[in-house]
């Protein structure tokens, strides 16, 4: 990697960068794009780490991108993960099976925690889901939980509704 000792910047690029910080609502994007703005006003890369507490090899990993990319090699991207094995299909399962009393599956209560329901949908429907990946997909669906005192998640809505054109879920109080 070329680490120059001064970075050079147009009025335009430091415009744009500054903008772009102000706009901003991610610490540590903030953090690196004031480091590059530091470093280009001829500040070294030690004394640019001494000042956020970080290593010189941090702050010319920082910069390095945005000598490549622009502002682009600045932004913080999304942390990749698996792709969900869960289908459009198993994501309307999930949703019949919640809207379903528990009792018709065999369990005692009249409402889901959403452990149970990932057992229900793991045993007795074949979708292998695990409790935190169902607590995400109700989250996506705008379905809403309550902790109650057992700590057991509990789902409830008042009302669900289906945008078609959109294929979106959102619920409503009634």
């Amino acid at each position: 990697m070329n680490h120059p000792s001064k970075l050079k910047l147009t009025i335009v690029q430091k415009n744009k960068l500054k903008s772009f910080m102000r706009n901003t609502n991610k610490k540590k994007e903030y953090r690196r794009l004031l480091a590059i703005v530091q470093k280009a006003e001829g500040r070294t890369f030690e004394d640019i780490a001494n000042e956020h507490g970080v290593s010189s090899k941090s702050v010319q990993r920082w910069v390095a991108p945005y000598i490549e990319s622009g502002i682009d090699g600045v932004k913080m991207k999304k942390p990749g993960g698996s792709k969900s094995d869960i289908t459009d299909k198993d994501r309307e399962i999930i949703l019949s099976a919640l809207f379903n009393d528990p009792r018709l599956f065999g369990y005692l209560r009249n409402t889901w925690s959403l452990r149970s329901l990932a057992e229900c949908l793991t045993n007795e429907l074949g979708i292998t889901i695990s409790f935190r990946h169902l607590q995400r997909i109700t989250k996506d669906l705008g379905i809403r939980c309550k902790k109650i005192e057992d700590q057991n998640w509990n789902c409830y809505m008042m009302e669900m509704i289906m945008k078609k054109e959109k294929n979106e879920w959102k619920t409503t109080s009634g």
